[in-house]
C-alpha cells in the first residue's frame, strides 16, 4: 500500500504529462488574440484603452 501511495504522490507532483501548447501568461502580458462570438453586455470592443478595466467572464459546460 505504501508503494502505491508513493507512486501516486510522485505522479501527482511531477506536473502535467503533456506540456500545454498555449503560452503561460502573467500579469501585464498583452492580451492574446480571441474570437468572441457574442457580447452579453455592451458593444463590441475593437480597441483596448489602458486607463480602463475590462472583465472577461468565461463559461463552459463539460
Amino acid at each position: 500500500m505504501k508503494i502505491l501511495l508513493t507512486i501516486l504522490l510522485g505522479v501527482s507532483l511531477s506536473g502535467p504529462l503533456y506540456p500545454a501548447d498555449e503560452p503561460v501568461l502573467s500579469i501585464g502580458d498583452p492580451l492574446p488574440a480571441m474570437d468572441i462570438s457574442d457580447f452579453v453586455q455592451g458593444g463590441k470592443v475593437t480597441t483596448l484603452d489602458k486607463n480602463r478595466v475590462y472583465i472577461l467572464e468565461f463559461w463552459a459546460t463539460w
